[in-house]
């Protein structure tokens, strides 16, 4: 009996700590494990740079001031984290094209990933991938000045 009861003592304690480490996850019967691959690209600016996370910050905020889920306009949220000359840029491609000046198009993107692609003195380069509900993707390349975060400039990105 001592040597059970020492036995389940151990399997408690090591199926603690694994859960504590995250080594062990439980899911509801007939749920799919997902692999990291799977997990939504928000995400991935956890462990990203200050530019990264800047990018996916601005875009998840702008996004949701669009669809409407938050307080601020879209105008506020780029006043927030674009540069003056950048969001008068923006409005004028805008009036031109009339289609959103963030998402260059005039449909929400469903889905993005961020990912730092260069660097100059004092700026990052990060490439934001958008994506949307029917397959269709686009690059746009953030210049991110580091000093204070702000965004100073926005290209799409050239076919490959």
């Amino acid at each position: 009996m001592l040597s059970t009861l020492r036995f389940r003592t151990a399997v408690v304690g090591t199926t603690a700590l694994l859960a504590a480490a995250g080594g062990l996850t439980a899911a509801p019967a007939g749920a799919v494990a997902r692999s990291p691959s799977d997990t939504p690209p928000v995400s991935q600016a956890v462990r990203a740079g200050p530019a990264e996370t800047q990018v996916n910050a601005f875009f998840e905020e702008y996004r949701l001031a669009v669809l409407g889920e938050i307080d601020d306009s879209p105008r506020a949220v780029r006043q927030k984290y674009l540069s003056p000359s950048l969001n008068l840029g923006l409005d004028t491609w805008a009036a031109r094209s009339g289609a959103d000046p963030v998402f260059r198009t005039r449909s929400i993107p469903t889905a993005w990933s961020v990912r730092e692609v260069g660097a100059a003195p004092g700026y990052a380069s990060v490439r934001l991938g958008e994506s949307w509900g029917d397959g269709t993707t686009r690059d746009v390349r953030y210049t991110v000045r580091l000093a204070d975060r702000r965004i100073t400039a926005l290209d799409d990105e050239p076919p490959p």
